[in-house]
C-alpha cells in the first residue's frame, strides 16, 4: 500500500476556541482510520511563508491578504499525517466544504458544518489532492526543519499520538457558543457595515467565553486581534 504525507492543521479559530480544536481532533481520530501522526506542533507560521509558499496559488484573489493574515495570526497546531492515498479524500469528506455556509447547508454533520464560523473561517486545513499533499508536505518539512529543527525521518508516533489525546482530554469540556451566533453576527455586519464596532465587541464577548486565559492577555489581546479578522471576513467583497 502506497502512503502519502498529508498536511493538516488547526487554524487559529479552532485553537482559540478550545472546545472546537478538541472536537476536531477527536472527530479525525474516530472517523478516519489508519492515520499516523508525525507531528503535533503549536506554532505561528510566518506571513512570508504562507504568502509565498503555502497559499501561493491564491495570490491575486480578493481574499488573499485576509487569508494570510488569518492564518498568520496563530497559533495553529500543525499535524503531518501519514496515511494511504485514499485517506486524502476521506479527510476532506470529514472536514467538509471550504465555505462554511455551504458546509452548513450541504454537509451539516462535517467538521466545518458543525464548527465553522463564517465564510473562510473554517476551522482547519487539509491537503485536498495527491498533488497538493506532495507539494505541501515538502514545503512544510523544509520550513519546519529550517525554523524549528524538526526532522520528520525520526519521529516517535506513539508519543505524538499521546500528545494529541492529552490535548483532547484537556479541552473537550471547555464551554462553547452555538456557531449560529457567529454566523448571524457576520451576516448582520455584511448587511450593515456601519455596525462594525458594535459587532466586533460582540465577537470579543463570545470568544472570551470559549477560550483560555492566555488568549485574553495583552493589549490588544489575541481575542481582540481575532475579532478583527472576523470583521474583515464578513466585509470581504469580490
Amino acid at each position: 500500500m502506497k502512503t502519502v504525507r498529508i498536511v493538516f492543521f488547526l487554524k487559529p479559530d479552532a485553537v482559540i476556541r478550545r472546545y472546537v480544536g478538541a472536537r476536531v481532533l477527536k472527530t479525525l481520530i474516530n472517523e478516519v482510520s489508519d492515520l499516523k501522526f508525525l507531528s503535533f506542533i503549536e506554532m505561528n507560521p510566518s506571513k512570508d511563508f504562507l504568502a509565498d509558499q503555502h497559499y501561493a496559488e491564491h495570490k491575486g484573489k480578493f481574499f488573499f491578504d485576509w487569508l494570510v493574515d488569518y492564518t498568520a495570526l496563530g497559533p495553529i497546531y500543525f499535524i503531518m499525517i501519514e496515511a494511504s492515498r485514499d485517506m486524502i479524500a476521506k479527510i476532506r469528506e470529514v472536514l467538509g466544504p471550504t465555505i462554511v455556509q455551504k458546509a452548513i447547508a450541504e454537509a451539516p454533520g462535517t467538521i466545518r458544518g458543525k464548527y465553522g464560523i463564517y465564510g473562510g473561517v473554517n476551522v482547519a486545513h487539509a491537503s485536498d489532492s495527491l498533488e497538493s499533499a506532495n507539494r505541501e508536505s515538502k514545503i512544510w518539512e523544509e520550513y519546519l526543519r529550517e525554523k524549528l529543527g524538526i526532522d520528520f525521518s525520526h519521529v516517535n508516533e506513539q508519543e505524538i499520538l499521546e500528545k494529541v489525546l492529552k490535548y483532547i482530554e484537556e479541552y473537550i469540556d471547555y464551554p462553547t457558543i452555538d456557531n449560529k451566533r457567529y454566523l448571524e453576527l457576520s451576516e448582520e455586519l455584511k448587511e450593515d457595515p456601519s455596525k462594525e464596532h458594535a459587532i466586533k465587541r460582540k465577537f470579543i464577548e463570545l470568544l472570551s467565553k470559549e477560550t483560555s486565559k492566555d488568549f485574553l492577555e495583552g493589549s490588544p489581546s489575541k481575542i481582540e486581534k481575532f475579532a478583527e479578522i472576523l470583521v474583515r471576513n464578513a466585509l470581504l467583497r469580490k
